[in-house]
């Protein structure tokens, strides 16, 4: 494999003239610059992006940590982020931590070290002062580290408030949702649940909330679990899930012979491609993936420049997309 120095030797320059043009750092006359590109080509030289970004100060890498990447949120949003990072001539690493924390920890320790511009976290299993003294730029999401490690999150309330009228408006009477496992008011999407239930009880409508860890179950786990849910408890007659469950107590309650939305309504909430792919288009709280992954790099990259961003609490509102199941 070519290295700069054979660039330089056929090129008949210096080295260090070859590494002025790969990185932009100073002007070089045209013709030397085309007698370089040339010995490349010749050469089929391909720049070490670890080399360049020595002398840039900059990787142009931005890493992601999600929970689990085959979970549509993230591989959705983790998508919406990559594109708009390739926008801005910058590469996205892709950290799945199988929400081990230990695993989480592991990746940003070697984060901490290694080359990347900054980090956005989906992440939350360490203590609030892990993430606050990661000492590498820093987005959060959905989750609430201090005033000054900026955040980016749905407008969680507003989903929960949203999914609960049109719940009301379709004659529910007692509506179970599915949340997961949190004991901290910092986990910021756990609002649409407070919101949902609190929306429900002013209006006498009983709930019932079913914590699970949500990356434990596949949609086969779900779908049997929501027979066995529908089946014990015939009353239930609405329900808010993130968009596999959703789904999946969608196909047990007309398997068990239930008139959608008459006998039972469903809202799924995410609107990721998973709620688009069922037997009937489920109402959605639609979380906007692109406007949050657009933020996110927006921070992230300001955070990377050294600029200070005008907003630390970005909040970003979400949309009830009606369909055939309320």
């Amino acid at each position: 494999m070519a290295s700069i120095r054979d660039v330089a030797k056929r090129a008949n320059v210096a080295a260090c003239t070859v590494s002025r043009v790969l990185n932009g750092t100073a002007n070089v006359a045209p013709e030397t610059r085309m007698k370089i590109e040339q010995a490349m080509k010749e050469l089929n030289y391909i720049p070490n992006e670890l080399a360049r970004s020595m002398f840039k100060q900059k990787a142009g890498i931005v890493a992601m940590l999600v929970p689990d990447i085959r979970h549509p949120y993230f591989s959705s949003l983790a998508r919406h982020i990559e594109d708009e990072l390739y926008k801005n001539d910058c590469k996205l690493m892709l950290c799945s931590t199988g929400d081990d924390p230990e695993r989480e920890k592991e990746y940003m320790k070697i984060l901490r070290s290694n080359i990347v511009d900054g980090v956005i976290m989906g992440v939350n299993n360490q203590k609030p002062e892990a993430y606050a003294e990661f000492g590498k730029p820093l987005v959060m999401l959905d989750y609430y580290v201090n005033d000054e490690v900026p955040v980016v999150v749905s407008d969680h309330e507003m989903g929960g408030r949203l999914a609960a009228e049109e719940l009301i408006r379709s004659g529910c009477r007692y509506v179970l949702h599915i949340g997961s496992e949190t004991d901290t008011d910092r986990v910021l999407s756990y609002k649409s649940h407070r919101a949902l239930r609190e929306t429900l009880e002013t209006n006498e409508i009983q709930t019932r909330e079913v914590d699970i860890k949500w990356n434990s179950f596949d949609f086969q786990n779900y779908f049997e679990m929501a027979c066995l849910i529908l089946e014990e408890n015939p009353e239930i007659d609405g329900i808010m899930a993130a968009d596999m469950p959703a789904s999946a107590f969608l196909k047990a309650a007309v398997k068990l012979g239930k008139k959608i939305p008459e006998d039972f309504s469903v809202i799924a909430y995410d609107g990721t491609y998973v709620s688009r792919t069922n037997i009937m288009e489920i109402t959605t709280i639609h979380q906007q993936l692109h406007e949050i992954g657009n933020r996110a790099v927006d921070t992230i990259l300001k955070l990377v420049d050294g600029e200070t961003p005008q907003e630390r609490y970005i909040t970003i509102p979400v949309e009830l997309k009606k369909g055939s199941t309320t």
